[in-house]
C-alpha cells in the first residue's frame, strides 16, 4: 500500500503562520497551464478558482481578521515566485515583528488539552487560544507586576518586572500554579 502524498501536485508553495490561536499551515496551489487557484487553510479549503487566464496577480483572504496576501510574479519563462504578505509585511518581518511584541508561552492542561497563551507587549492584552482574557487582575509588585487569571483549576500569573538590565529590559514571565513555564 502506497502512502498518499500530503500534498496535491500541483502545490507550489506551503507556509507556517504563527497567530493567536495557534500555527496555521496555509497551502497554494497554482495550476501553471490553466491558472487554477486554490488557497487551503489548515486543509480546507478557502479559496478555490478553476480556470483563469491571467497566471500572475495576488489572492487575498483573511484568517481571523489577520488580512493575507499570497503574490503571484514571473520570474522567467513560465516560472513563478510565491510571497505571502502578512498585514502587509513579508512573512519574515511578520514573523520577526511578532517575536519582538509578543510573548507567547504552551501549557497543558491535566486533561492534556493544550492551550496557546499570548502576551502582547504592547497593549499588555492576554490571549488564551484565541480569546482575549477578560477577567484578569493586576497587582504591583516590587520591580514591576503581577497579573493573575485562571486556564480551568490552573492559576496563571504573568510577572512583569524590569530586569535592571538597559540591554534587557522589561521580562516578562509566565507561572502556573507556582511552576515557571518556558517561553516559546
Amino acid at each position: 500500500m502506497t502512502e498518499k502524498p500530503k500534498y496535491n501536485e500541483d502545490t507550489v508553495a506551503v507556509w507556517k503562520l504563527p497567530l493567536a490561536d495557534g500555527i496555521h499551515e496555509i497551502e497554494f496551489e497554482h495550476g501553471t497551464a490553466t491558472g487554477k487557484r486554490v488557497i487551503r487553510l489548515d486543509g480546507k479549503i478557502v479559496r478555490r478558482k478553476d480556470w483563469m487566464f491571467r497566471l500572475v496577480g495576488d489572492e487575498v483572504f483573511e484568517i481571523d481578521n489577520v488580512q493575507c496576501t499570497i503574490k503571484v510574479e514571473p520570474d522567467g519563462l513560465f516560472m513563478y515566485t510565491y510571497d505571502l504578505l502578512v498585514d502587509g509585511k513579508t512573512l519574515e518581518d511578520f514573523c520577526e515583528y511578532i517575536s519582538k511584541n509578543r510573548s507567547t508561552w504552551l501549557i497543558t492542561a491535566d486533561d492534556g488539552v493544550e492551550n496557546r497563551i499570548i502576551l502582547d507587549k504592547a497593549s499588555m492584552d492576554i490571549i488564551v487560544n484565541g480569546t482575549q482574557v477578560t477577567d484578569a487582575m493586576s497587582e504591583f509588585i516590587e520591580n514591576g507586576t503581577e497579573t493573575h487569571f485562571a486556564i480551568g483549576e490552573m492559576l496563571v500569573t504573568i510577572r512583569t518586572e524590569h530586569s535592571c538590565d538597559k540591554k534587557i529590559g522589561v521580562v516578562h514571565s509566565l507561572f502556573v500554579n507556582g511552576a515557571l513555564v518556558t517561553e516559546l
